[in-house]
């Protein structure tokens, strides 16, 4: 069962108004304290990944499977 080209493009449109609709009331709602949120989310996203890098690397320099 295929998606159709039309659906797919329709979920990206509806996808696309709903980030741009969220991103508009992030900015109406809190101004540039955006900015502190988003930096502080990335920060702790790049903190986690990299803590999890580090384990599968110390679990493959040991020779076990990841």
């Amino acid at each position: 069962m295929t998606p159709s080209s039309f659906k797919d493009g329709a979920y990206l449109l509806v996808t696309a108004l709903a980030c741009a609709g969220a991103s508009w009331l992030a900015f109406a709602f809190f101004g540039e304290a955006v900015f502190y949120g988003l930096f502080g989310l990335s920060w702790l996203a790049l903190s986690l990944d990299n803590v999890r890098l580090r384990r599968q690397l110390r679990r493959l320099q040991d020779g076990r499977k990841p």
